[in-house]
């Protein structure tokens, strides 16, 4: 049997209507390695949450164009902050608070890593370009999304230096948020050239990963990216 991932997704509205979405590469991604992905819609409810937590085998915490509200982590907002969402911002803490009390196989992807880091209690920088001395590009503008942008370095030794079998890799990127204060039980293992944070990992875990970069956006064309799901999903049917 595939192991169900659980995919969390973005409320929007649209035509006067509140839709719950998620790009279908995440999906695809999912699927081509081997998982069963089910979207899950934005619910603060305790119950529900704690009902999709027993049912799945594995978390990806998706992207999205809203920033985590400053606040939990502590900070009053920059100028530059952008648009915030504090009931998905609710129920992804509460979600992963669940899955790290049960071990379950996390990937978190460029907002996924912010939350994950905030709900773990580290904090965020809120904007890279207003607050990171010399910082590089991190969000081209009307750059098609499975083209690659910069450099990361992988830290040796670390899972994602395992799933990618170097230390120099060419990712996409699309952000203006990214990890600051690394939470309690997570470690660094991967920065782009100017210190900023593009992958964690937390030490004790059987899959807990959160990466910075799109790499649902890549499978499709650059196939190395794949494995990064296959590791996912593996520790999923493991669990």
């Amino acid at each position: 049997m595939k192991p169900l991932i659980g995919i969390t997704t973005t409320p929007k509205m649209d035509d006067n209507l509140l839709l719950d979405r998620a790009p279908h590469e995440y999906a695809t991604s999912v699927q081509g390695a081997g998982g069963l992905p089910l979207l899950i819609p934005t619910l603060t409810d305790a119950a529900c949450l704690d009902a999709y937590i027993d049912r799945l085998d594995g978390l990806l915490f998706s992207g999205g164009d809203a920033d985590v509200d400053p606040a939990r982590f502590g900070e009053d907002p920059v100028g530059e902050l952008r648009l915030i969402t504090p009931e998905r911002d609710e129920m992804e803490i509460e979600l992963f608070h669940r899955a790290f009390e049960r071990d379950l196989p996390v990937l978190a992807i460029c907002r996924g890593i912010q939350v994950v880091n905030v709900a773990a209690g580290g904090s965020l920088i809120q904007d890279i370009p207003s607050q990171v001395t010399d910082a590089i590009g991190h969000y081209p503008r009307g750059m098609d999304m499975h083209l690659l942008y910069h450099r990361v370095k992988l830290e040796p030794g670390s899972r994602v230096h395992e799933i990618f079998g170097k230390t120099d890799l060419r990712v996409n990127s699309f952000h203006h948020q990214a990890v600051k204060a690394v939470a309690p039980g997570f470690r660094v293992t991967a920065r782009s050239a100017d210190g900023v944070i593009e992958a964690i990992e937390a030490q004790d875990k059987r899959f807990m990963v959160g990466i910075q970069w799109h790499p649902e956006t890549l499978t499709a064309r650059h196939p190395h990216f794949l494995n990064l799901f296959k590791a996912f999903v593996a520790a999923c049917a493991e669990r």
